[in-house]
């Protein structure tokens, strides 16, 4: 059984570390495997026993790689009594609000940045929740050296692949990007106050996502003609 709470058998692997004078440059990155949705819950822990155990200088970060992604998507409005205003038809008065979301991008991944050893990985290991370095399997995970068994080495990012990760430096604060939830060619519907077409339901032709906005080709006087709209007056259709 699992269990997240500082154990003596963990005190005893902190002071079995080594603290000599380490460098930033011997620690490297690896990739954790976590059991699905435990990834917060693994990235807390470890952080939390780093602290408490003194192993800043072994294991210097725990990341998990997220992209920031901004919407535009419409809101009810409310008034000042906090009930949603309704226009003179009785319709509720919706606005555009701009809406950050954040996205897990490698799902059941942790990234760790730490000095490869034993202890160490011992330490990775006992969280739970986490099911092994990537790189190791049963296989090749452990190995009886002088009649004790130790971890193998997983393999490390390279500094190619830490960079397009953006697991350091200023790519980490990046700002959120637009993602428009429509492509060229999705059927959508217009649902927004202004229908050019005599069938609401349409083919996207384009998409603008800078302005948030969406070219439509529908029939008009018998012919298919483009129109822009607000992505927001537009809906995937069934």
């Amino acid at each position: 059984m699992f269990n997240d709470q500082i154990t003596g058998e963990e005190a005893t692997i902190s002071n079995a570390v080594e603290n000599t004078s380490e460098t930033a440059a011997e620690a490297k990155w690896y990739i954790v495997h976590t059991y699905s949705g435990y990834e917060n819950k693994v990235l807390t822990t470890l952080k939390q026993k780093v602290e408490n155990m003194g192993l800043q200088d072994q294991i210097k970060d725990v990341v998990i790689p997220i992209e920031k992604v901004r919407e535009i998507v419409k809101k009810k409005v409310k008034g000042k009594d906090g009930k949603f205003k309704k226009d003179e038809n009785g319709d509720y008065i919706e606005e555009d609000t701009e809406v950050i979301t954040e996205f897990k991008i490698f799902p059941s991944y942790v990234f760790i940045k730490m000095i490869m050893s034993d202890d160490n990985q011992n330490v990775v290991r006992s969280v739970r929740g986490c099911t092994g370095f990537v790189g190791l399997n049963s296989m090749n995970a452990t190995e009886k050296v002088a009649g004790s068994i130790v971890h193998n080495a997983p393999p490390a990012l390279s500094e190619e692949e830490v960079r397009e990760l953006g697991l350091e430096g200023d790519e980490k604060d990046a700002p959120a990007e637009f993602r428009s939830k429509f492509k060229a060619g999705d059927t959508v519907r217009i649902i927004g106050q202004y229908c050019p077409f005599e069938d609401p339901v349409c083919v996207v032709e384009s998409v603008d996502e800078e302005n948030n906005t969406v070219t439509v080709i529908g029939n008009m006087f018998g012919r298919r003609i483009p129109v822009d709209l607000s992505a927001t007056d537009v809906e995937m259709a069934d």
